[in-house]
């Protein structure tokens, strides 16, 4: 018997949009052809979404420009930041990917879906595991070290940026909300405010998360002192252009 429970969404409100988890795992040898995946072993739930996995492996060999895009670059900066050791992404010459596209999702078992393929992935030789829409990096020890039965912590599955650089209209902004298909949160802080709208945001991604559709148009106040509105994000027109690979939303003050 399956009894490993489906992490509720309890604010879920229907939209048209779509929930996509995209995870990538590097090793450095292939994976066993026919492993089984143990869904109690690995923590996943009995849950439709199994149904719309695409696990597919790719050989370094076959395509060294398009593999290597994955640890270069930002990515690779990110991997610094994330991973004990990233060197073990040079030393990877397999990646395997973990892709799965629901319509919006009325719990999160989608998420566990994905994670028990990734503990899967690990168990089967995987070193690495990078979130590709929370642009983050998880060691195979800690995916492997994930608890079957652990509840939803929105920490594991969105990040704050802060965007760095020169000069005014540096972006916060949240990644990670493609996955409980909402759009991603944005702010152009002025000096000093970077705390205050970081908090703005994680606010609302936890309602995005828990399933609130936050319209183009909502008015909001944080507290005594701060309220805010929210629009359309339309990249280089009223926010820099962040590269999201989602659709995002603009919070500005009112």
């Amino acid at each position: 018997m399956n009894a490993i429970s489906v992490w509720p969404r309890p604010q879920h409100q229907p939209s048209a949009r779509k929930a996509s988890v995209a995870l990538v795992a590097f090793s450095t040898e292939p994976l066993t052809p026919d492993a089984p995946l143990d869904a109690r072993r690995f923590g996943m739930p009995a849950h439709p979404s199994v149904q719309e996995l695409d696990v597919r492996s790719h050989a370094r060999e076959n395509d060294p420009g398009w593999f290597d895009d994955w640890h270069t670059g930002a990515l690779a900066a990110i991997a610094e930041r994330d991973l004990p050791d990233h060197a073990v992404l040079q030393a990877a010459r397999h990646c395997h990917m973990v892709r799965l596209e629901v319509d919006d999702p009325a719990d999160l078992g989608h998420l566990q879906v994905a994670w028990a393929v990734a503990g899967w992935l690990v168990s089967q030789g995987s070193l690495a595991i990078l979130d590709a829409h929370a642009h983050r990096w998880h060691p195979g020890a800690a995916v492997a070290a994930l608890a079957t039965d652990r509840p939803f912590v929105l920490d594991a599955e969105v990040g704050i940026i802060v965007e760095t650089g020169d000069g005014p209209g540096l972006a916060v902004h949240t990644r990670g909300l493609a996955k409980f298909a909402r759009p991603d949160l944005i702010a152009i802080p002025e000096t000093g405010e970077h705390d205050l709208l970081a908090q703005v945001l994680w606010r609302l991604a936890r309602l995005s998360a828990d399933g609130a559709d936050i319209p183009v148009g909502q008015r909001m106040r944080f507290d005594e002192q701060h309220a805010f509105t929210t629009v359309a994000y339309q990249p280089d027109v009223n926010a820099p252009q962040l590269n999201l690979n989602n659709d995002g939303l603009l919070i500005v003050a009112v």
